[in-house]
């Protein structure tokens, strides 16, 4: 058996090109033949991803796996070991532990297990795991936990079920070590490392899927299925004239058995299945290897299979159907592919639903195109045999309304389906609605669901037009500023000291350092490390005590050596950076009795030398640094500050101009840019809450990724909080083409069908023009798509909401009517009988916006949300979109009047 060849998964996320031109849509009822291949097949040029298969290498018989527990806590708490050789490494304490390195041989993957009850949030713990080859240990790896993965609670395969991390495969290696900590509370009970191997096929064989597809209408369902069917346009406005369709059973695409998988059935539960109701389904991915061979599938499902069942305590593996990224189709959970079977993958909905869960990490990666294809097509048919319309957007699921197809996180706070697997979500209804009934012409069947990017990332562009020479531009978002979980690099007694900074470097090594004082001043500099710890004192300085405000501030007179400065009796004192690794001290100016903190900034009036701020009671003043060691006359920083108890300083834009990260007195942490000229926007945020961080500073790029990370302390703990590179709104990308003359554009989704996003236009004749997209901000030069549209008031693009999965328009031509999209432009209009629901979130007044666009979900979590301009004061705003209620504006821009137009 070919086993898996990637080491581990990387953690380390990648914006990867996200428009795909797609092929051209087959039948849903029909089956794709090609040649049977081992391995990735080759695709032609320009294509993407790997051939769709239609075989699978797969064993011969059964295979057991296996899974060697290994005790990391003792079942009485307080991280003690069970056995005295169990733990070595770091010091054993009641929050954190480090197993002792475990021998692995062959095919391995990992996962970490405890005692049933003890159900942690997802930011109170943290889990890693590393492995050695040869001599050589590799980086600590994150482990994935999830709290929302696992059986109903109350059921009786809840009972005796653990909570733990998803498997992560780990390949071949030689030892696997584990480490895990807790925040603010103490280690779980009974917490065990799972090693698990899929077990050694005796023999392999090539072979077609063992589940045939089966024809349209080919099952039997309950007739109560199609009268739901018809029952949910009645309730949307359907009547008068509309004929309804009688539900049908869409084709069931071919599936793999679990017996192609290997699957060992002595080792699940064998007692009989569980079965509720389907009124939706959801998309998961299982977190763990992307450069998977197609033989190594089985042993993949197979893992995750002894891991559910034999560490998790779960009845049998928790979805009803993998896909792989060949787009092959798996059977799960035991109990009928046609039947609604109870699994494990949606906390508190598992009895309502049915889920599929992709293989692999789509955090890092993008889904084939293929694998979004057989979601499509498995979600239509599963979803036909019990009435429900999979372009619907309010099925009843338990207490809760969902859409008929939704991303794990939808139903509770995790980030599965991954990212990008999450943002694709659209296209697979789409593939799905296609393969089902279409919905009676005249009424709208779902709320809007904007299709809305541009330029090839998972959150949605605006498309304007220049006022100055009707030059069109792209503007895209960036999923907002926000920091992420806090990691651990210091265990006790950080709240001792009397400041805590990171500095650019101070020991001659190019890595940022930390500053520490303690009651009395003295200083001391701790070395920067790999994996954004901190090393031991390398360096104490004494000139320092009796001083205060220490800040960081970088090099003050163009030596090359960075610089401190701090506060001694109401005067400003440099502490320059000496050949030697110490400092000098030199008193500065007077006038600082009154400042509450000193700040590091950087060059925020870009001359070319670093500046210092300090921050007031309500006044934030400006300090321009001259290069030569000194500081000009104070100016006053514009702007209210009196708001804020915390201000730091550093480039969290990526735009190369220092930013302001400044935190209010109940927490939140807001971002200001810099404008290069010592003044700043607009705050953004929140970004996050950091209400219980003291000595909050710039931590530098210190785990990975553009944007600077913040350190503080948090109790006795030093943390990290990763900065997550999201943002509001990134620089215009010229389209190519010219709105001139235009009186209106719209991001109108794929209106063409090739999987890219389109703009529309429209002329004062009438005209509808269609400008097709190259998936990176680019626009072809338009094309007629017809006439008279003039005449349509209040014309908006709004993605799908007729259920067919193509982008419709909607507006007011003697009434309500919704053009519907045909694949290359719009039907005939249509009269709305029913009222297109749309979500909350948008204040009352709108009279002080001239814009108000919707797009889809910002954040990548399901919905729709709005942009406003506020053309007074040039400000671009955000809603997030809610079920209910008004949400907050947020800053999303500025400068917004350079635009005339936009969509």
């Amino acid at each position: 058996m070919r086993i898996l060849q990637a080491r581990v998964v990387t953690l380390c996320q990648q914006l990867l090109a996200f428009g795909v031109v797609l092929a051209v849509l087959t039948p849903a009822s029909g089956v794709v033949s090609l040649d049977i291949v081992a391995g990735d097949a080759p695709r032609a040029a320009g294509s993407a991803g790997p051939a769709t298969l239609v075989s699978a290498t797969v064993p011969s018989e059964a295979v057991e796996p296996e899974v060697t527990e290994v005790p990391l806590t003792t079942d009485a708490g307080n991280a003690r070991p069970l056995a005295g050789d169990t733990v070595s490494g770091d010091s054993v304490s009641d929050s954190s532990v480090v197993s002792k390195p475990q021998a692995v041989s062959g095919f391995a993957a990992v996962g970490v297990t405890w005692e049933n009850g003890e159900q942690l949030e997802d930011e109170e713990i943290a889990l890693q795991v590393r492995t050695r080859t040869g001599e050589a240990w590799g980086e600590w790896q994150e482990l994935e936990y999830h709290d929302e993965h696992g059986p109903d609670a109350g059921s009786a395969e809840a009972l005796e079920a653990r909570p733990g991390t998803e498997p992560l495969f780990v390949g071949e290696v030689d030892d696997v070590q584990v480490k895990a900590s807790t925040e603010g509370t103490s280690l779980p009970d009974d917490m065990s490392v799972a090693l698990i191997s899929p077990g050694e096929a005796e023999g392999e064989k090539a072979e077609a899927p063992a589940i045939k597809g089966a024809a349209p209408n080919a099952l039997q369902r309950d007739a109560s299925a199609t009268r739901a069917y018809e029952k949910e346009f009645e309730e949307q406005g359907g009547a008068d004239g509309i004929v309804l369709r009688a539900a049908r059973t869409i084709a069931q695409p071919t599936i793999f058995s679990r017996a192609q998988w290997g699957a060992d059935e002595r080792i699940r539960d064998a007692s009989n299945p569980s079965y509720g109701t389907v009124n939706a389904g959801f998309v998961h991915h299982t977190v763990n290897a992307n450069e998977y061979t197609e033989a190594d599938v089985p042993g993949i499902i197979r893992s995750i299979y002894a891991y559910h069942v034999k560490s998790r305590g779960w009845r049998d593996i928790g979805y009803n159907f993998l896909v792989d990224r060949f787009g092959r189709i798996w059977e799960g959970r035991y109990g009928g592919i046609d039947r609604p079977v109870i699994g494990a993958h949606t906390l508190g909905y598992n009895h309502a639903s049915f889920a599929m869960s992709a293989i692999g990490n789509f955090d890092v990666v993008q889904p084939t195109d293929e694998m979004l294809r057989a979601y499509g097509q498995l979600f239509a048919w599963k979803l036909s045999l019990h009435g429900v319309n999979p372009a619907s957007m309010s099925q009843k699921v338990g207490k809760s309304t969902f859409a008929a197809i939704n991303g794990h996180r939808d139903a509770g706070s995790t980030a599965c389906p991954g990212k990008y697997l999450y943002a694709r979500i659209p296209s697979i209804r789409q593939y799905s609605a296609e393969a089902a009934p279409a919905a009676p012409v005249g009424v709208a069947v779902s709320e809007p669901a904007p299709q809305s990017s541009l330029v090839g990332t998972p959150h949605p562009d605006l498309v304007v037009r220049r006022a100055s020479d009707g030059q069109g531009l792209v503007l895209p978002t960036g999923g907002l500023t926000s920091f992420g979980k806090r990691a651990v690099i210091g265990k006790r007694k950080w709240n001792t000291r009397a400041d805590v900074l990171v500095s650019p470097d101070l020991t001659g090594d190019g890595v940022v350092d930390l500053v520490t004082s303690d009651g009395r001043g003295t200083v001391r500099v701790r070395p920067g490390k790999a994996g954004g710890r901190f090393g031991n004192t390398t360096k104490k300085v004494r000139t320092t005590r009796g001083h205060a405000l220490l800040a960081a501030v970088g090099d003050t007179n163009g030596d090359g050596r960075n610089d401190l400065v701090a506060r001694r009796k109401g005067k400003l004192v440099l502490f320059k950076g000496t050949a030697k690794g110490g400092f000098s001290r030199k008193v500065l100016d007077r006038g600082f009795g009154n400042a509450v903190q000193l700040l590091g900034v950087g060059d925020v009036n870009s001359d070319g030398h670093v500046d210092v701020m300090a921050r007031r009671k309500g006044s934030l003043n400006l300090y321009p640094g001259t290069g030569s060691g000194t500081f000009g006359a104070r100016q006053r920083v514009a702007g209210t500050w009196g708001s804020y108890d915390r201000i730091i300083g550093g480039d969290y834009t990526g735009d190369g101009r220092p930013d302001l990260l400044a935190r209010r007195t109940n927490g939140s942490l807001y971002l200001l840019p810099g404008n290069g000229d010592g003044t700043f926007g607009a705050a953004r945020g929140p970004a996050s809450n950091l209400r219980s961080m003291r000595f909050l500073t710039a931590g530098g790029n210190l785990l990975g990724g553009p944007g600077g990370d913040l350190v503080g302390v948090s109790g006795q703990k030093l943390m990290v909080v990763t900065n997550r590179d999201t943002f509001e709104l990134g620089s215009p990308i010229d389209t190519g083409v010219s709105f001139a003359g235009l009186d209106l554009v719209l991001n109108a989704g794929d209106v063409n069908r090739d999987g890219l996003g389109d703009v529309l236009g429209r002329t004062p004749a009438g005209q509808l023009m269609l400008f097709t997209g190259n998936g990176q901000g680019g626009l072809a030069p338009a094309g007629v798509l017809g006439e008279g549209w003039n005449a349509v008031a209040d014309l908006k693009a709004v993605g799908d909401v007729t259920g067919d999965g193509l982008p419709d328009l909607v507006g007011t031509l003697d009434g309500p009517k919704v053009w519907p999209g045909n694949g290359s432009g719009f039907g005939a209009a249509s009269s709305i009988l029913g009222r297109i629901a749309v979500s909350a979130g948008l204040p009352q007044d709108l009279s002080r916006f001239d814009w108000l666009i919707g797009v889809s979900d910002m954040q990548l979590r399901g919905g729709m949300d709005y942009v406003a301009r506020e053309p007074s004061t040039g400000r671009l705003y955000f809603y997030n979109g809610k079920q209910s209620g008004a949400s907050r504006a947020r800053v999303l821009g500025e400068g917004m009047g350079a635009y005339d137009l936009a969509g």
